[in-house]
């Protein structure tokens, strides 16, 4: 996806012949504890260096700055878009495949190092810099859209404004990973709070609801 600034490679590749992860992997990784500890506007370039085990000039040869860390935490973060990009023209009902994207944006949303609203912030103070964070966010609001129009046009859902809803079915998931995000962060509360918001959009759009706790049923088996 973005341009990762490796083409700014200045000093040396590694401090040290250390096994394992490749230092780029492990430059992200220290990336993401950190700013999910201490935000990303208060973490610097010599901090994630020193988690990763690096020195700055060795970081440097990976990545040109911070932007272009967040940059790569971004591209490891699309699993809610790839999915939809799966189930957008498959056969089966659309709301179980309208349960099945929400509830992976949650999950993802609440998996990922950083908070939404946090990544959102920086990508608006820079948006030259993080275009595809939007470019990809709209492309997962038209998906979503298209598999509610899907469902009106199946008779299987109301009929409603399927942008507005789309809308709130993704600010309602954003909410809720934040709220995640201020109390105990275990798998099973993540989990229940992806059903809580996959089960909330789909009961909204159904005429029946009995639809609903089969895409509940059809998501976990998924998982």
């Amino acid at each position: 996806m973005g341009n990762d600034g490796v083409g700014q490679r200045v000093g040396r590749p590694r401090r040290s012949g250390v096994q394992g992860e490749s230092p780029r992997e492990e430059i992200v990784g220290a990336a993401a504890r950190l700013f999910a500890a201490a935000g990303y506007a208060q973490t610097s370039v010599s901090a994630i260096a020193r988690e990763a085990g690096l020195g700055q000039s060795s970081l440097y040869y990976w990545f040109a700055n911070k932007e272009a860390i967040l940059q790569a935490l971004i591209d490891k973060n699309r699993e809610s878009l790839e999915t939809a990009r799966e189930l957008v023209d498959a056969t089966d009902s659309p709301a179980h495949r309208l349960y099945r994207i929400v509830y992976v944006d949650v999950v993802q949303m609440c998996s990922a190092p950083l908070d939404f609203y946090e990544l959102e912030r920086v990508a608006r103070a820079q948006p030259e810099a993080f275009d595809e964070f939007f470019s990809d966010y709209r492309e997962l609001e038209r998906l979503i859209a298209r598999v509610i129009r899907q469902g009106v046009a199946a008779g299987e859902f109301r009929d409603v404004d399927a942008t507005a809803t789309t809308t709130a079915a993704l600010a309602l998931s954003e909410g809720l990973q934040y709220r995640f995000r201020q109390g105990e962060q275990d798998v099973r509360r993540m989990r229940e709070l992806a059903h809580l918001s996959a089960s909330t959009t789909v009961a909204a759009l159904v005429r029946d609801r009995r639809r609903v706790r089969s895409a509940r049923a059809a998501a976990e088996e998924s998982d």
